[in-house]
């Protein structure tokens, strides 16, 4: 995982003037100033990794060299210090190229060069010329438990690897984590992706144009939700842009997978079905559906998402814990299941206080070829 780019300063005062209580009056105003000046820089630390990022031409990175060349020595030593801690092959060559360029300050160019040593030191260097390619991609399948890792790869031109990891929450912060390894060989890939299938759910392979479809999708639901994104992700977004979200539209998906698990029971759709309610995951709802399911019929997801957000938005909530029981065992390899549901919904008055009422359920399940989903919804 990259560095923390958030330094840890100490802010020393100087004054020997207290007011009556014992206080340092100046004392409030100059941690402000520091907390702005920190804030500031750390968005001017934001903007320098992007437009290295988007820096595709001598030209591009000589306008970079510059902008960074003429601002205050301070927050000079800082970019730099944050560069130096990113440790990525970017970070490395736009350092290389403040150091080689004649119009850069010579007290500058010492210390992107001391950095550039440190980088070394530690196996960072500029990328190798020649174009990166995608390598493959890994995400879980449980998307019924509201929480999904995905994991994306390249081949870099010295032929080693690296990987974009993302944590998507569908229930709350749409992308909850992210992180960019370092360089990896073979081995160190196989171990990541080992490592990440231990995580609570198998991984299954997936490529750039299904994982842009998950991240697409995730990105939707933050902005629908004004979910703020990882300061990780915020610091590699052009890169983020330029793999994922800008790469060629070759192998668009057709009919997406929706990466519920295979192997749920029929009693674990239903209330994977009951939780997406409550959690307002409509999504993963519409997904549970079998295709003949009327709600699905001659709609798209996204028309059937925003039909059951309208829909069941305004009623009263469900709960998420919910009791199950197969009317009869389910005979291996048949085709319908029934299930009977004990759950509870809560609408909340005009007052403010909520009631609940107990809600019973069964549900009419069919076999389709990505496992068991519901094809009819009966309330007893």
């Amino acid at each position: 995982m990259p560095t923390d780019p958030t330094p840890s300063p100490s802010f020393r005062h100087d004054h020997d003037g207290l007011d009556h209580d014992g206080h340092d009056p100046d004392v409030a105003d100059q941690d402000a100033s520091a907390t702005f000046d920190l804030a500031r820089w750390q968005g001017e630390l934001v903007a320098l990794l992007n437009q290295i990022e988007a820096a595709r031409s001598p030209e591009a990175e000589a306008g970079v060299v510059a902008r960074v060349a003429a601002l205050d020595p301070d927050l000079q030593d800082f970019l730099l210090a944050r560069l130096a801690e990113q440790d990525s092959p970017e970070a490395a060559a736009f350092l290389a190229a403040l150091a080689a360029q004649a119009s850069t300050p010579g007290a500058l160019r010492a210390r992107a060069r001391e950095a550039l040593d440190g980088m070394a030191a530690r196996g960072i260097r500029p990328p190798a010329v020649g174009a990166e390619r995608f390598h493959t991609g890994w995400v879980q399948e449980g998307r019924e438990r509201g929480e999904q890792i995905m994991i994306l790869g390249w081949r870099l031109p010295n032929a080693d690897l690296e990987a974009l990891v993302f944590l998507i929450d569908w229930r709350g912060d749409a992308v909850k984590d992210f992180y960019r390894t370092r360089s990896m060989g073979d081995a160190e890939w196989d171990t990541l992706v080992e490592h990440n299938g231990g995580k609570g759910a198998p991984l299954t392979e997936i490529t750039l144009a299904e994982g842009r479809a998950l991240l697409r999708a995730a990105l939707a639901e933050a902005q629908r939700y004004s979910r703020p994104m990882p300061r990780e992700y915020k610091l590699a977004q052009s890169l983020i842009q330029r793999r994922i979200l800008d790469a060629p539209a070759a192998n668009e998906v057709g009919a997406p997978r929706h990466f519920i698990g295979t192997y749920l029971s029929p009693e674990a759709v239903v209330s994977a079905y009951v939780e997406a309610l409550h959690y307002r995951d409509y999504a993963l709802a519409w997904e549970l559906l079998a295709p003949d399911h009327p709600r699905r019929l001659g709609v798209d997801l996204a028309a059937g998402v925003d039909a059951l957000r309208r829909e069941l938005k305004p009623a009263p909530r469900r709960r998420a814990e919910v009791t199950t029981a197969v009317d009869s065992d389910v005979v291996q390899g048949a085709a319908e299941a029934t299930v009977r549901a004990d759950g509870a919904e809560e609408a909340t008055e005009r007052g403010g206080r909520r009631v609940r009422q107990p809600v019973r359920e069964r549900y009419t399940l069919h076999r389709e070829r990505d496992g068991w989903r519901i094809a009819n919804i009966e309330r007893l």
